[in-house]
């Protein structure tokens, strides 16, 4: 028996028929029953063809020719292709659609039917259904849409918002083109329609995120930038444009428009800056005067960040700038107020010093004299007397000679403590000798000066800080330290002075000084406060059984008192 060939194969099935519209075949839904009348096989459109691989089939005398081997594996080829077509659409959320200008039908793919949560056995809804199923605005633009498209002919794409029956919120990218008849007269509009819900909400978090940051930077008054090095395009935030009181209609100024904006002294670091991220791909910071078109004047601190290509050569810069104008205003309010507070501290030294000359003045001139006329008075006394008399008398007279010899000797030491006068006729050098060797008699202490090559003329005030510091660091030594020796040494290399005092004594750590529950010892911060007091830097050093060392420093360039 022959073979049969394709139009016979197709003839010989009884009730076979084909759809008016072959894009309909493809899992399309229509508002009505889609089998229609049979046809021909010989009308098939060969449109497709290509579609299988089959280039043998040139026109539709071709199908005449196949047998019905070659009709099944067409057939099983077409069934492939759909099912693939049909996947990547599902894949990709992807569906298609058409509308039939002249009966106003709207067929919708099942993909479609899916994404907005309609069984794929149900018909494409009516258009009041498809009209519910959008927002007011959505609906108005998609039916605008399709509108221009049936009268133009032109293509277009929208992304319009659904509510899906079982409540969901969905969006959809809609995208169509027309189809005209012989005459140009568009007869069909088809189309794709894809899911972007996921794209939408990434678009929604992304812009809640930037108007985050945005708030952020706008508490925080810090901005960002990008400069592209090769065309020295720049991009701002919004913040930026703020900081440098710039309208954002007038878009982000090109590199040497944005540079004017800095004082002279902060372009040229801005320049070096610049270059340097380049040169090096080292992080640079750096803080600048700017100077806004209204005149006011600014601080910014900025971040330079070199941003590297996959070669390693720096193509682009990132930085964050933020203003600091507030932050600088506060650091010269403080700089006044500690500048303040140290004046005072001067003058507090300098009146405490005048108070301790005046006292000390005040027991030499008028409690010495007395003692000593005191003493003379009761040797007249004693000579006076009758020998019977005075030898009963006379280990009363030798225990008050003692205790003023005694309370004499007591009133010289209080007054050299108080203010030696050597320290105001002979100077810093004499009075630490004196002072060392009166402290020396009176604790059995070795104290040793280094003080032979020392020539630097000194202020008055900062000899009194200096003689101060060494009273109260002896002092300290021989309540606590258990020294043998103290050595002593001052010098001067260029503007440096330099005050040193080692002793040999049992040390401490001073780390135990920061821990919860201890405290400094007094004479410590005294001499700390001394130093500070006139710019000084005072510096302590020591270990267990090591010893303990003092270094104070002073620049003589400065304006020390």
């Amino acid at each position: 028996m022959p073979p049969q060939t394709g139009a016979a194969c197709l003839q010989a099935r009884p009730g076979a028929r084909r759809r008016e519209n072959p894009r309909s075949e493809m899992n399309m839904k229509d508002e009505r029953p889609s089998d229609l009348p049979t046809g021909n096989a010989n009308v098939v459109s060969l449109d497709g063809w290509g579609f299988l691989d089959a280039p043998h089939l040139s026109d539709a005398q071709d199908l005449a020719k196949l047998d019905i081997a070659e009709c099944m594996r067409l057939k099983k080829a077409l069934c492939r292709k759909a099912r693939l077509l049909s996947r990547a659409h599902r894949l990709a959320r992807l569906g298609h659609w058409e509308f039939e200008v002249d009966a106003g039908r709207m067929l919708w793919s099942e993909e479609i039917l899916d994404i907005l949560g309609f069984s794929s056995t149900q018909r494409t809804p009516s258009a009041a259904e498809r009209a519910a199923l959008h927002t007011r605005e959505s609906w108005a633009r998609f039916d605008a849409a399709l509108e221009h498209a049936t009268t133009t002919g032109e293509g277009f794409q929208i992304d319009v918002e659904l509510v899906r029956p079982d409540g969901l919120q969905r969006w959809l990218t809609v995208q169509g083109e027309a189809e005209t008849d012989d005459d140009g007269r568009v007869v069909r509009v088809v189309g794709i329609a894809q899911d972007i819900t996921e794209h939408k909400d990434i678009e929604a978090a992304l812009r809640a995120s930037e108007r985050r940051l945005q708030e952020a930077q706008a508490l925080c008054s810090v901005g960002n930038w990008e400069l592209e090095r090769d065309t020295a395009k720049m991009t701002w935030s919004i913040e930026v444009f703020r900081m440098f009181d710039r309208p954002e209609s007038l878009g982000v100024p090109d590199l040497n428009e944005a540079m004017c904006y800095y004082a002279p002294e902060s372009l040229e670091r801005t320049r070096d800056a610049f270059w340097h991220a380049i040169d090096t791909g080292e992080r640079c910071t750096l803080e600048q005067e700017v100077h806004l078109h209204s005149g006011e004047v600014r601080h910014h601190a900025t971040v330079i960040v070199p941003i590297p290509d996959a070669s390693g050569r720096i193509r682009r810069l990132f930085g964050t700038v933020q203003d600091i104008t507030d932050r600088k205003r506060l650091e010269l309010e403080r700089s006044k107020q500690l500048g303040h507070v140290a004046d005072l501290s001067r003058r507090l030294v300098m009146m405490q010093e005048r108070e301790r000359r005046r006292l000390a003045s005040e027991l030499h001139e008028r409690a010495s004299p007395n003692l000593a006329a005191l003493q003379l008075t009761i040797s007249n006394l004693a000579s006076a007397l009758p020998p019977d008399v005075l030898a009963e008398v006379e280990p009363l007279l030798d225990d008050i000679d003692g205790l003023l010899a005694d309370t004499t000797a007591g009133i010289r030491e209080i007054s050299t403590e108080l203010r030696p006068a050597t320290l105001d006729h002979a100077g810093l050098l004499p009075a630490l000798q004196d002072y060392a060797d009166l402290f020396g008699q009176r604790s059995g202490i070795d104290v040793t000066l280094d003080i032979d090559d020392f020539e630097a003329a000194l202020s008055p005030n900062l000899q009194s800080v200096l003689f101060r510091i060494v009273q109260e660091a002896l002092t300290n030594c021989a309540k606590h330290a258990s020294a043998g020796s103290i050595r002593i040494g001052l010098t001067c290399h260029g503007s440096e002075l330099h005050l040193l005092i080692v002793d040999d004594g049992i040390g401490f750590e001073p780390a135990v000084l920061a821990e919860p529950g201890s405290s400094p010892g007094l004479g410590l911060l005294t001499m700390r406060e001394r130093a500070e007091f006139v710019g000084g830097r005072f510096e302590l050093t020591s270990r267990p059984g090591q010893g303990t060392e003092i270094r104070v420093s002073f620049d003589l360039q400065q304006d020390t008192p």
